[in-house]
């Protein structure tokens, strides 16, 4: 029972505590803003400590210089609430203006927070995007070096083949023009030697253009041969050639960054604001979104608790005291006298100082 006791006296100091200074605070709310902003630090430093983690090279003094700041910031959070409320109950306006000024500076810095910790958000799966679309880059370039490649050995297929066959038009017509020459040209003869003996035989005669066709014919041979030496050796490099290889990982590349872009919900977003396809988001396009994407909300959260701080101010009403017919009597005989004692001074104030008289104790 004096507990029940004590929690109705503490209750009713507060609603004339209230009563008095004309306003309320629904402490439910108070402490829903302050648990707000538990979660809003929490977050921050939680995502500044994985921030200084990832890109303080695992340098401890680095890590440490990159929390300074996040932890001044978590300081700034909790003011805003207190600032919120003075805005509402203070009763100076100028305090109450500073008050509002300081509000939006401490929001400002939840937006700063925020937005990091909405832009950390997306960056796996846009790291994932942009290594997809590296791996597709180098695919491409790849087999556009192989299909380089293969040109050159198709024009050098080409060229030799040429030449081959160049070789053996020239060794075709040599071989018809040492054709065509005439044979050799034999007559009888017949005759006594200078010892008195008799002989018989033939004298042939050769033309003079047999012996360096044939020579021609045998150096056109032989660059017959190494012009098919050569072709071959072409064809045998073009052959190991096969762009099937370089077509298949790029398709790859392109099944994978496709892939990518799907799983981010940032190109998804951007692509249905744009009127784009997600794979035709360029960088551009994502930097603009994220403004709206990652900003506003930021700016949200960052009101959040301000809100729910300004709404836990009521201000209260007067109350009227219903008086008795009878009180009004008392009222007017009180503003009566009242009335006779403000004439009394001024009317004493008027007279000179030496000549006026001096009150009697009952006046």
């Amino acid at each position: 029972m004096r507990l029940v006791e004590w929690f109705r006296e503490v209750r009713r100091r507060a609603q004339e505590r209230d009563e008095r200074r004309g306003y309320a605070v629904d402490k439910k709310r108070v402490a829903i803003a302050y648990l707000t902003e538990t979660v809003i630090v929490a977050a921050s430093l939680w995502g500044a400590w994985l921030f200084a983690q990832m890109y303080g090279h695992d340098d401890w003094r680095q890590i440490q210089l990159m929390l300074l700041a996040p932890i001044g910031y978590a300081v700034i959070e909790y003011c805003r609430v207190p600032l919120a409320l003075s805005t509402r109950t203070h009763g100076s306006r100028l305090v109450k203006m500073l008050a509002l000024v300081g509000v939006l500076c401490a929001a400002g810095v939840t937006v700063k927070s925020m937005s990091q910790l909405g832009e950390v958000m997306f960056r796996p799966r846009l790291f994932d995007v942009v290594h997809a679309a590296e791996d597709l880059q180098h695919a491409e370039g790849v087999r556009a070096t192989f299909a380089d490649q293969i040109a050159v050995a198709d024009a050098l297929v080409t060229s030799r083949r040429a030449e081959f066959e160049r070789a053996e038009e020239r060794a075709k017509s040599d071989s018809i023009q040492l054709a065509t020459l005439p044979k050799e040209q034999c007559t009888p003869i017949s005759g006594v030697t200078r010892d008195g003996r008799p002989y018989k035989g033939q004298s042939c005669r050769t033309d003079p253009r047999i012996v360096p066709m044939r020579d021609n014919l045998k150096t056109t041979v032989a660059a017959r041969d190494d012009a098919r030496k050569l072709l071959e050796e072409a064809v045998t490099g073009r052959s190991h050639l096969n762009i099937t290889i370089a077509d298949n990982t790029v398709s790859d590349a392109k099944v994978k960054y496709r892939e990518a872009v799907l799983h981010s919900q940032l190109h998804s977003f951007t692509g249905m604001v744009f009127g784009v396809a997600a794979t035709d988001v360029t960088d551009a396009q994502i930097h603009r979104f994220l403004r709206i994407f990652v900003f506003l909300p930021a700016l949200f959260v960052s009101f959040a608790s301000t809100l729910i701080a300004f709404t836990a101010v009521h201000r209260l009403k007067p109350k009227t005291i219903d008086l008795h017919p009878a009180s009004f009597d008392y009222l007017l005989r009180y503003q009566s006298i009242l009335n006779e004692a403000v004439q009394k001074v001024h009317d004493s104030h008027k007279q000179p100082e030496t000549g006026r008289p001096a009150m009697a104790p009952g006046d």
